[in-house]
């Protein structure tokens, strides 16, 4: 940062303008006229200061500003009709398995709550019986489970959750607004990012608990986890199979983007070093 008590020093040109610029004000005034407003003298000083800029400044001034909202978008994705895609949708995040038992109880109940909230809402909300079905089968898998998990965890029950988190309830109000086959569509998209996790998460206690109680809640409930991302998986495919279609599809025309670019670029930098003057060496 400028130093206040050592400020910039103008560049030569400016001064002598800006000298010029305050002795004929000077000698307006004396002469009866009315003074300069002090923004008729700003003005004045940032039209010289603009004028004096290295133009190697002020082309690289515009090739900043062409980075912000004025740079050009990339052109959207089209599918063969011409029609743009639908948004891409999210993946399931990356997830760590490798967590104390008392972690992994801790988001086992956790997760049990959620599928319990969102079974219940695609019960009373959803249209197609195979979603309804998949979610009665979540709500009396997970309302057991849940009773297994506490008297598992002994001395820990009482510092399980006990209702939804912040996050939880953010995705339940989400799709508490909507219903029929809509309802039935983000359910089980959103199933299909819920269920590797919990695969992943008993799985890898399954194989490495050490807490006695919960490592034989993990063995036990593991098959039942398992079955349930498989089912999860199964009606996904049949309620969701037209949008599947068309992700891939997206996904297929996004690669090909990708790979025109790269080659662009590639092509480009032959160009570029086909075009600077090769060096000449003296025998």
């Amino acid at each position: 940062m400028q130093n206040p008590s050592h400020p910039m020093p103008l560049p030569a040109c400016v001064a002598s303008s800006l000298v010029r610029l305050l002795t004929c004000t000077l000698s307006l005034v004396a002469a009866g006229h009315c003074l300069p407003t002090v923004a008729a003298f700003g003005a004045a000083i940032t039209s010289m200061a603009a004028a004096s800029q290295p133009a190697d400044e002020k082309s690289d001034d515009k090739a900043a500003g062409s980075d912000g909202a004025g740079a050009e978008q990339p052109a959207p994705l089209l599918d063969e009709n011409g029609n743009p895609f639908p948004p891409a949708r999210p993946t399931a995040p990356a997830f760590n398995a490798e967590i104390a038992s008392t972690r992994f109880a801790e988001l086992a109940m956790a997760d049990a709550l959620m599928e319990i909230a969102l079974g219940e809402l695609v019960q009373r909300q959803g249209e197609s019986a195979a979603a309804r079905d998949f979610g009665q089968r979540m709500v009396t898998n997970h309302t057991a489970i849940k009773l297994i998990l506490r008297k598992a965890s002994g001395d820990l029950a009482s510092a399980l959750p006990t209702a939804l988190d912040a996050d939880q309830q953010l995705v339940l109000d989400r799709l508490s607004k909507l219903s029929g086959a809509e309802l039935d569509h983000e359910y089980l998209w959103e199933e299909t990012l819920r269920q590797p996790r919990s695969v992943s998460m008993y799985r890898w206690q399954y194989e490495n608990c050490d807490d006695k109680n919960l490592k034989q809640f993990a063995v036990g409930t593991l098959p039942i986890i398992v079955v349930h991302a498989r089912v999860a998986d199964e009606v996904h495919k049949k309620i969701n199979a037209d949008e599947i279609r068309v992700q891939e599809k997206r996904a297929e025309a996004e690669r090909k983007a990708e790979q025109a670019r790269k080659q662009a670029e590639a092509q480009a930098a032959v160009d570029a070093a086909a075009k600077k003057p090769q060096r000449k060496f003296k025998k």
